[in-house]
């Protein structure tokens, strides 16, 4: 809500200047009237507070709502203020003509609000003198809530638990005493794992005392040093009555000094350190290695204890015990469950078990569930609970939602209150975002916060206060993210506290029961009919503020409805309509002008309508994955107050010009890409007051800018950013003459020291700002690319300028001739030279340095100094001839890529890399010592050494997991396999003299564990083996081989009992398939370009060809005589294969080697065909950056998959094989 003094203020100030003084002095009326409602507001929230403390303890007490009240108000000021502003900034007057009619009746809405607000206020504080009149002499809360007993009989799960905790308390340190904390949401245990612990004495034998202490709500540190001194002494209560609180403090000193004790304070709520320290420093008197264990719902409590240890969060209890616990209380102590039949103990047990997954692993939950059916076995009754989530929800609230309300009630302010409530209106199970939480939040107006905070600051700290409070977890698998979820006895607390201003629409039947009213502010549609409810709400609920649709299956809502919605909701502030199937916005969305949240993301628009840059009060606009939409309209600089612009890539990359004056919107702290452009509103110095701008900037089209403006650009003041793009166009048209311009021009667009990458592309000066090599500017940099920087010959780097870069990239520097440094050693971790044509030196050393490529550098001969590299890469490097290997080690390398460097003569002598690849060195003719292959897990070699020499310098019993051999001259054949149990693949490509496999007997029999066996571009081959393939293959794939007349033995296929993916193509002159057929357990087979098989395997007819019957069982069956094109080696399975994936998932690493070198051929050939100019950029990066991490390779199959779409438009690839690309990036990487 808008301040209301300073808009009064602001309404008499600017107005005199644009009005009469008859308007001013009516101005002046509302001025006055706008007070007396901010002091009604005032008290009003006050008297509020305490009507949320009361309202439990005064039942039926009848009092008017409040909150509907503040609302009313607030929407009231919202509207009045959203016209002045909006008014003066366009510089018309202020109700003009009849508008002036209406400003006079807001006047006295203004006071009608006022008055009611004032009676409310009254009425409240009448009520509180009645409370107070009737209140008994306060008495404290009892301190003995739960004891330390506990029967290890009752307690089921949490072993580990108990081991962890009992492993802290244990540990040695050397302070006097640590705190324990142990966390989690009520309800979950924390209090039985405390007591199954504190009695496990044979383990605490070297602590004593023992001190059980129950805090509860009420941190009274007085009665904590009772409790304490009458556990050490068994004095009686009476003893201890009216001792002052020193006396109390010296006495338990006197116990406690020089004693090892573990105390127990169990149901810890405390706020600030002052109320801790006193008892921190009576418990500082004992034994060293003393400890105190403390259960808290807060994390906050460990943070002010000053804990050793992490707060150790107890999680839910695991599904299985949850059922023990069950069984144990349900049917404890049943006379009648022996009399069950098996049938009536099998459904109740299922049914038991789905009661127990809707508890959600809280064994409070299942406790209450239990004793709720405990002695009963009729399954009809149980039936009918498990269906009726409404009756575990009332048996959940009368165990829980006490404890639950004091959790709710201990929140340390009204606002976060609200910010909880709010979250009743997503689904159960619902996975929140956080930072989308704290939009809608803001869009609420729930977030207060000063001058010097952003709400999106203040938003961040009230979701970490709840999540402290574990109103929210984070699962398992999203730890690291921003994804939360909520317990749903939290969800169904957050439902309780927000009626009846919160609704949810699960279908048309709960409508029915209970539809949208007046009092109705929020309101969530989750079923697929969205349009009737949303006629209700619009002749019910005309004061909603919310209108959302979580769910992610589409929703149809014609045009019709949403411009009638937006004509009446009109005090909307929060509105998503992502996933409804909107094609067309209309332009009545003007009338919305509360709306401050607005999300149209995957919808179907092309455009947004000019009437949304009128949503003067819009914060958040979500336009993500809108694939038609590629401009924003013309006037959108027109919403001043947006803070949050959310569009993906495919936006930025259709979009080439943003609307004029984008530095209007001032707030706004997301604009991914701004290019410059040389018209008026479209110059660099729009960025000059963007100062909230965070994350990623793309400053494109720079040859825009004038040295003059780049200054104005203030890229100093963008603190928030945390990476920037500088980008020339690419063009050489006046490159001479732009270059001392652009030189100026860099040298102006300076930074700010928190930015922590920064990429420069196409700049044509010859030397490079003094922020960037002097003077340490760029403090916290960590990452450098310096992209087509073709003038720069000499690039300086240095401890002091950049401390913490950790990743330099240099790529296109065509005169660049040396790298070096201002001091001796750098921080750099990865170094990446890409064309750089004529780099002759480098910095003497990179101590530091962990991963290393270098690709087409012609001019340089000696690699740099390294000691712990652990990944290199080397391509197309022509002179390169020195590993430096006497001032290098090469102990730590893990992964060697070598391709086309024809001066290297040898390998590292001293290295045992993990992968190892070499391809293209002619004078390396042998392979590393034995000891290289100790930890070699895949090996790719081509043209490495003559003849079988190979296969026999491999060790037995090696590691190696994937192999791939290709273009080796000169071997008819290889020799007897070595015994390799852990080789998973085999890749054989490209030996133009191989006519068998192996001719030595049991050629595969060291190959035991083999998967995957794939042959290719073996012209001369022949046959495959005299005695068969390797018993465990599960795919094997032959193509390209043409002179291939026999697979092997008659039974080469029968026999091999786990394969289930046989893939042959374009080998005309295979007759036959083996006279014994294929495996029984074959799944998928794909025959292609062999027309003698084809012919052989063809199904016409009731018989068939000869080789039909020995394929008719394959459930997956391809057989094509023709040969379009020659395709590779793929497996590519049909989209409904299920098992398909389930056989790529039984070596997932060795076949992603496996595809990703068949793309790597797929690449070249793609070429041939759609011009090697349009993909030489792509080869480079993925043939030497996949690695082995599937991010990396997800990107080179995504490459893959772009770039068969342009070969597949000139007719070379089937849409089958499209089809396996994207199962490739989506399945197996």
């Amino acid at each position: 809500m808008y301040g209301l003094v300073s808009i009064s203020s602001l309404l008499v100030y600017e107005m005199r200047s644009l009005m009469g003084g008859e308007v001013v002095a009516s101005l002046q009326v509302m001025k006055d009237a706008l007070g007396k409602l901010s002091l009604a507001l005032t008290a009003l929230k006050a008297e509020r507070l305490l009507y949320e403390e009361e309202e439990e303890e005064e039942e039926g007490m009848e009092m008017a709502d409040p909150l509907g009240e503040l609302q009313d108000a607030e929407d009231a000021i919202d509207a009045v203020s959203t016209e002045v502003h909006w008014s003066i900034r366009n510089g018309k007057r202020l109700f003009p003509g009849k508008a002036f009619l209406r400003f006079n009746a807001f006047c006295h809405k203004i006071k009608d609000i006022a008055a009611r607000i004032d009676s409310i206020s009254q009425k409240t504080q009448t009520l509180r003198s009645e409370w107070a009149s009737r209140l008994k002499i306060p008495c404290p809360r009892p301190l003995y809530q739960n004891g330390f007993v506990v029967s290890q009989d009752d307690v089921v799960g949490r072993e580990d638990d108990v081991r962890k905790i009992l492993d802290m308390l244990l540990a040695h340190d050397s302070d006097h005493f640590s705190v324990i904390p142990i966390v989690g949401m009520a309800g979950l245990g924390k209090t039985t794992l405390a007591q199954v612990v504190f009695n496990r004495y044979e383990s605490f034998q070297q602590f004593e005392p023992r001190i059980w202490v129950s805090v509860t709500v009420d941190f009274n540190y007085p009665r904590i040093l009772e409790h304490i001194i009458k556990s050490i002494t068994h004095m009686n209560s009476t003893d201890l009555g009216g001792l002052s609180t020193s006396i109390l403090e010296s006495r338990a000193v006197e116990l406690l000094a020089g004693k090892r004790f573990l105390l127990v304070l169990d149901d810890v709520w405390i706020e600030n350190y002052f109320q801790w320290e006193p008892l921190e420093k009576v418990l500082r008197h004992g034994e060293r290695g003393s400890r105190v264990l403390v259960t808290s719902r807060t994390v906050k409590a460990s943070d002010i204890m000053g804990t050793l240890f992490e707060p150790y969060r107890l999680g839910f209890l695991p599904n299985h015990d949850c059922w023990e616990l069950f069984i144990s209380i349900a049917f404890k102590g049943s006379n009648s469950d022996s009399k069950l039949s098996d049938r009536t103990m099998e459904d109740l047990e299922k049914i038991g078990m789905e009661i127990v997954a809707k508890c959600g692993g809280l064994p409070l939950a299942v406790k209450a569930m239990a004793g709720l059916l405990r002695g009963n076995t009729d399954v009809n009754l149980w039936q009918k609970i498990s269906n009726n989530d409404m009756m575990i929800c009332k048996a959940e609230k009368l165990n829980l939602l006490p404890a639950l309300r004091l959790s709710y009630h201990r929140l340390p302010s009204s606002h976060i209150k609200q910010c909880f409530a709010y979250c009743s209106i997503f689904p159960k199970g619902h996975v929140f975002d956080k930072k989308v939480l704290i939009k809608l939040w803001m869009a609420e107006g729930f977030i207060q916060c000063t001058q010097l905070e952003r709400p999106e600051e203040t938003g961040s700290q009230y979701f970490d206060e709840l999540l402290m409070r574990s109103f929210f977890f984070q699962p398992a698998s999203d730890q690291g993210t921003d994804k939360y979820m909520m317990h749903n006895i939290i969800h169904e607390l957050a439902h309780l506290v927000s009626s009846p201003y919160s609704l949810q629409v699960k279908n048309s039947e709960q409508l029915q029961r209970c539809s949208p009213s007046h009092k109705t502010r929020h309101v969530s549609l989750l079923g697929r009919d969205v349009e009737q409810p949303i006629m209700q709400i619009v002749h019910k609920s005309k004061q909603l503020r919310t209108l959302v649709f979580p769910s992610e299956h589409p929703k149809n809502i014609r045009n019709t409805l949403l411009d009638k919605t937006f004509q009446t909701l009109t005090r909307l502030r929060v509105l998503d309509l992502s996933s409804c199937t909107v094609s067309i916005l209309p332009e009545s969305i003007e009338k919305l002008e509360l709306l401050r949240y607005l999300d149209l993301s995957k919808t179907e628009i092309t455009r947004l309508p000019g009437t949304i840059c009128n949503l003067y009060s819009l914060q958040t606009l979500k336009l993500l994955e809108c694939p038609s939409l590629s401009q924003l309209p013309k006037h959108f600089a027109k919403l001043i107050n947006l803070r949050h612009l959310e569009l993906d890539q495919s936006f930025w990359y259709a979009c080439t010009k943003l609307p004029p004056r984008m530095g209007s919107v001032t707030g706004l702290h997301n604009l991914h890409a701004f290019p410059i452009g040389c018209e008026k509103g479209y110059g660099i110095e729009e960025l000059k007051h963007m100062n909230y701008l965070t994350r990623a900037l793309h400053v494109s089209k720079l040859e825009n800018a004038a040295v003059p403006n780049a200054t104005e650009a203030k890229l100093e003041e963008k603190e928030n950013l945390e990476k920037l793009i500088l980008e020339w166009s690419s063009t050489d048209k006046d490159a001479a003459a732009g270059s001392h311009d652009e030189d100026m021009v860099l040298e102006h667009l300076r930074p700010h020291s928190n930015l922590q990458e920064l990429r420069i592309c196409r700049f044509r000066g010859t030397r490079f700002p003094l922020w960037m090599t002097d003077g340490g500017q760029l403090q916290n940099l960590s990452t450098l690319s310096l992209n087509d920087c073709t003038n720069c010959k000499i690039l300086t780097l240095g401890l002091g300028p950049l401390p913490r870069l950790q990743k330099l990239c240099l790529k296109g520097m065509q005169e660049l001739q040396e790298l070096t440094a201002q001091c001796k050693e750098m921080s750099l971790e990865k170094l990446k030279i890409v064309n750089c044509s004529n780099l002759t030196k480098l910095l003497p050393s990179f101590p530091k340095l962990r991963k290393l490529k270098i690709k087409s550098c012609n001019s340089l001969k000696a690699l740099p100094v390294t000691k712990s590299l652990m990944s290199l890469a080397l391509a197309d490097n022509l002179v390169l001839q020195d590993w430096n290997e006497v001032n290098s080690s090469f102990s730590e390398l893990l992964e060697l890529k070598v391709d086309c460097c024809p001066r290297l003569q040898a390998l590292p002598q001293v290295f045992a890399p993990q992968k190892l690849e070499i391809n293209r060195c002619e004078l390396i003719r042998e392979l590393p010592n034995r000891e290289c292959f100790q930890n070699l897990q895949h090996l790719a070699v081509d043209q490495a050494c003559e003849g079988g020499k190979l296969v026999g310098a491999i060790p037995g019993n090696s590691p190696l997991c994937s192999l791939e051999i290709s273009n080796i001259s000169n071997a008819t054949s290889f020799p007897k396999w070595p015994y390799l149990p852990h080789l998973k693949a085999l890749h054989i490509r490209r030996c133009k003299d191989l006519k068998s496999l192996c001719d030595e007997p049991a050629a595969f029999q060291g190959l035991t564990f083999l998967k995957l066996l794939s042959i290719q571009c073996c012209p001369k081959l022949m046959t495959l083996t005299h005695d068969g393939l390797p018993k465990t293959l599960e795919c094997f794939t032959i193509s390209r081989c043409t002179s291939l007349v026999s697979l092997g033995p008659k039974d080469v296929l029968k026999s091999l009992t786990c394969l289930s993916d046989l893939y042959i193509r374009d080998c005309p002159k295979l007759l036959c398939l083996p006279e014994e057929g294929v495996s029984p357990s074959l799944q998928h087979l794909v025959i292609q370009g062999c027309p003698l098989l084809a012919e052989r395997c063809r199904r016409s007819g009731q018989e068939g060809g000869p080789d039909w019957p020995k394929i008719m069982h394959v459930p997956d069956l391809e057989v094509e005589s023709t040969n379009a094109c020659l395709t590779p080696d793929l497996p590519m399975p049909r989209p409904s294969s299920a098992h398909w994936h389930t056989n790529l998932s039984c070596c997932r690493g060795e076949l992603m080697y496996a595809i990703l070198h068949n793309l790597d051929n797929i690449w070249c050939d793609t070429q041939k065909v759609i011009g090697e100019a349009e993909v030489k950029e792509a080869t480079p990066e993925w043939r030497w950056d996949n690695g082995t991490s599937s991010s990396a390779s997800t990107i080179a199959a995504n490459k893959y998959s772009s770039s068969y779409a342009d070969l597949a438009a000139c007719g070379g690839a089937s849409s089958r094989f499209m089809t396996f690309i994207q199962t490739c990036s989506q399945e197996i990487i």
